[in-house]
């Protein structure tokens, strides 16, 4: 007879919990980032700016394709000081 133990018993875990959260496709901030530049150009120049918008959505889209977490990493790089001043 076979000992009942943990590993004789199996539970399904739902793909979303294994996935981080995004918008769009693509990390909070670079998609804030993009949707904001977005509004701002729309209201400054024009209607016609909204494909740029997408353009950039479907760009970043591709590059997180692989790695979810590209472009977060990369807007968190960018967003840290490269000099530091003492006090």
């Amino acid at each position: 007879m076979e000992d009942t133990t943990v590993y004789n018993y199996s539970t399904p875990i739902h793909r979303v919990l294994l996935e981080p959260n995004q918008m769009l496709g693509i990390g909070l901030a670079p998609a804030m980032s993009i949707l904001t530049v977005t509004i701002v150009l729309m209201n400054m120049v024009s209607f016609w700016c909204f494909p740029i918008g997408l353009i950039a959505i479907a760009v970043c889209r591709f590059i997180c394709k692989n790695d979810p977490y590209a472009l977060t990493i990369l807007f968190d790089r960018l967003s840290q000081p490269s000099v530091y001043r003492s006090l």
